[in-house]
Parts: C-alpha cells; sequence; structure tokens
C-alpha cells in the first residue's frame, strides 16, 4: 500500500507534463508550401518509385530524389512509410530514426535518399508489421524488400 501512493503520483506528474506527452512532429522546413521532415530536400526533379524499381540497378546505391504516395506509416512513432505506385513500392526508412513524420500522413511525397534491397530477418518483418497495425503471424521466414534509407522527406497531403 505505501509503494502505491508514490507510483500513481509520478504516473500522474508524467501525464500532466507536457514534456512527457506524445507529440506530432514539427516539419523542420517548408519548401513551396509542403512540409519538408529530415534535411533539406535538394533541387531536382524526382523519379516515380515505379520507374526506380523497375531499373533497380540504375537506380541503387547513389543518393536521389524519388516520388509516389504514401500507402503505410509506422504507427508506433512515424519512423518509416511505404512510398507506392501502383503495385510497386519501397519502405523509407528515415536514417536511424534520424526524424519523424505524422502518423496519420496520406497522400504523395517525395524522398531524398539510397534505393537498396534489404532482407530483413522474420522478427523484424513481424515488428514493422505490428508497427504498420498488421498482422504479424502472417508472416513466416526472412524477407526481401526495397527499402530508401532517406535524409529528406517532403510530404504533399490530401485536400
Amino acid at each position: 500500500m505505501t509503494l502505491i501512493r508514490p507510483v500513481l503520483t509520478a504516473l500522474a506528474i508524467l501525464a500532466l507534463n507536457p514534456v512527457f506527452a506524445a507529440t506530432t512532429p514539427e516539419p523542420s522546413s517548408v519548401l513551396d508550401g509542403h512540409p519538408v521532415y529530415g534535411a533539406a530536400m535538394p533541387a531536382g526533379a524526382a523519379t516515380a518509385i515505379a520507374t526506380a524499381l523497375s531499373e533497380s540497378e540504375s537506380y541503387a546505391g547513389k543518393p536521389q530524389k524519388f516520388s509516389g504516395r504514401v500507402t503505410k506509416v509506422c504507427q508506433a512513432k512515424g519512423c518509416w512509410m511505404v512510398l507506392a505506385e501502383g503495385e510497386n513500392h519501397a519502405r523509407v526508412m528515415f536514417g536511424k530514426d534520424d526524424f519523424f513524420i505524422p502518423t496519420d500522413t496520406t497522400g504523395n511525397a517525395v524522398v531524398y535518399g539510397t534505393l537498396s534491397i534489404k532482407t530483413m530477418s522474420e522478427k523484424m518483418a513481424r515488428h514493422l508489421a505490428e508497427d504498420a497495425g498488421q498482422n504479424p503471424d502472417k508472416i513466416e521466414g526472412d524477407t526481401q524488400e526495397f527499402q530508401i534509407t532517406a535524409t529528406s522527406v517532403m510530404l504533399y497531403p490530401e485536400s
């Protein structure tokens, strides 16, 4: 009984303190009216993600801009998203959790980063499925996927 009161008091302080409250990530800048997360977005045209994936040997391994539609976002903290065009998609990782985007992000995006093919362990694939709000039990074994390690993301939210 003597431990319950201090624990409840500490929990109440944490819940009321805005420093500990969950926050929506703020963009690092705004470019042409669109929020940018992470580093500054370099100038230049973006390659459609379907084009880049169909010619992945030409696009892999060098930083560049890719465009597509945001179809999934990490629901735990916004530390990754999926960029897609039709059936083609790549998971976009934000460095090593270098920045985050809002978990309710929808619409189109341009990312600046490096495309690669990654092999994920079953454990990691299950973790990412959980973060996306999906059933991890459907995943069996290691999987391969296209990934972009991004330093910058510009969002074109749906209106």
